[in-house]
């Protein structure tokens, strides 16, 4: 089959990446990204076979700009996508391939676990053929949406790239600088599901009542790299993992680097803003993560010795291709 991957952000990416190394053997597939900051670092270091074709840009933080340049990018799409005939679309969710494979009749495919994201759902879930989700996710998480065939795969979505250590690339200095350091993650505010942007003051108070720890802030959407005593104000290029093995806490502000840190073992704990995903809910039920409700308690737990829970599931590539496999491979 011919195969086309509409790939938004660095998620996405290494998704897609994983998914790669198994599909490429038996089918053709194509692949559409667009220009974003973020995503071309990841591009950049995370090398794939199949050509990436760079199809408009990422709109920003206001509602209209996300409008205009989604509009665009479906128009562009649109002319481009007939000619190459794909049997198939998979996103994780785009709502510029759910609408083009909607019109020309491709089914669309797509794998979502972030329930929260309602435009993004909104967009997506009624065009698509089936839709793929994490088991930690109720189906009735779902149901606004009116998903037509939602399958559950017994997996989170970052061991696609956890898991296959071929994938990560060399470490950069901000990597290197990480070993024994707390990490912290902004959180993800020119999505349409945050309405806050509070790191830097987190990470500055945070930064004074851990005196003898490097604390690195990275931050989105800007290019830095500032010192001020022990805290390190980073907005540049970062594998996650990377910066993850050997780091001595992370603290998440949403987003993917929460998962990533409970499957390799590391003390971590979220400060999100908004209300906990499935997810987050689920990691920290388990006890994979922890979160603190106040700054304190969050500092005394950095400082203690527990002992921290590792998830173990199974590689979500493997699982999403073995859905697709019974699905639309089989004959």
């Amino acid at each position: 089959m011919k195969i086309w991957f509409d790939v938004l952000t660095p998620k996405h990416y290494l998704m897609f990446a994983s998914l790669e190394r198994i599909l490429d053997k038996s089918h053709e597939l194509m692949l559409t990204t667009r220009e974003y900051e973020e995503l071309n670092r990841v591009r950049a270091r995370v090398k794939i076979k199949t050509a990436d074709n760079v199809i408009g840009r990422h709109g920003g933080g206001s509602k209209e700009e996300k409008l205009i340049e989604s509009a665009r990018r479906t128009a562009e799409l649109s002319k481009i996508i007939p000619a190459l005939k794909p049997n198939l679309t998979v996103s994780f969710g785009s709502p510029e391939a759910a609408r083009v494979s909607f019109g020309l009749g491709i089914p669309h495919v797509l794998i979502c676990d972030s329930p929260h994201s309602f435009f993004v759902c909104k967009l997506t879930i009624p065009l698509s053929d089936i839709m793929l989700y994490p088991w930690v996710i109720p189906a009735s998480a779902w149901d606004k949406y009116g998903a037509s065939k939602a399958i559950k795969y017994r997996s989170l979505d970052p061991t696609a790239w956890i898991m296959h250590r071929e994938m990560w690339p060399e470490k950069n200095n901000i990597e290197r600088a990480a070993e024994g350091a707390i990490v912290i993650r902004e959180e993800e505010y020119m999505s349409s599901y945050v309405q806050s942007n509070g790191a830097l003051e987190f990470a500055i108070q945070i930064s004074k009542m851990l005196p003898d720890y490097r604390i690195i802030l990275l931050r989105r959407y800007i290019n830095v790299h500032e010192e001020r005593g022990n805290l390190i104000i980073y907005g540049g290029d970062f594998f996650g993992p990377n910066m993850l093995e050997k780091a001595a806490a992370f603290i998440g502000r949403g987003g993917t680097m929460n998962a990533e840190a409970a499957l390799l073992g590391i003390k971590s704990f979220t400060m999100y803003p908004g209300e906990m995903t499935y997810i987050d809910n689920y990691l920290i039920k388990t006890g994979a993560i922890i979160k603190p409700s106040a700054l304190q308690e969050l500092v005394n737990e950095i400082l203690s010795d527990k002992k921290r829970v590792k998830i173990r599931v199974k590689d979500a590539s493997e699982e999403i291709v073995r859905i697709l496999t019974a699905s639309y491979f089989k004959n």
